[in-house]
């Protein structure tokens, strides 16, 4: 008797184009980003549900992004996913729109 099970196959390479309809996020974003905002204010982004944080995930990397830009000499050399690793539980949301670093003095109520 031999049994056979369904092969899975799954590629990981980055595809040769990566496009994005700019128009599409950002009609998304304008619409739902500010109740986000206000919902997952002073929560940790490591604490986000994944709904949440796939949503928040973009405006991270721009902020990176930026803050990488305008410190281009301190930050030579350090990508920014080596920044998301290291800073992602350091960061919550703030309902004015904009990550803020977590206190340690802060406690957080679920």
């Amino acid at each position: 008797m031999t049994f056979s099970s369904p092969i899975l196959t799954l590629n990981l390479l980055p595809p040769e184009k990566l496009c994005c309809d700019f128009n599409y996020w950002s009609r998304l974003f304008s619409q739902d980003m500010q109740q986000l905002w206000s919902k997952g204010h002073g929560v940790p982004l490591n604490k986000l549900p994944s709904g949440v944080s796939d949503l928040i995930f973009p405006y991270l990397l721009l902020a990176l992004s930026d803050y990488k830009i305008s410190n281009k000499k301190l930050l030579s050399g350090i990508g920014i996913d080596n920044l998301i690793n290291l800073w992602f539980d350091k960061y919550s949301l703030n309902k004015d729109g904009y990550f803020e670093l977590i206190s340690p003095t802060n406690v957080i109520e679920f």
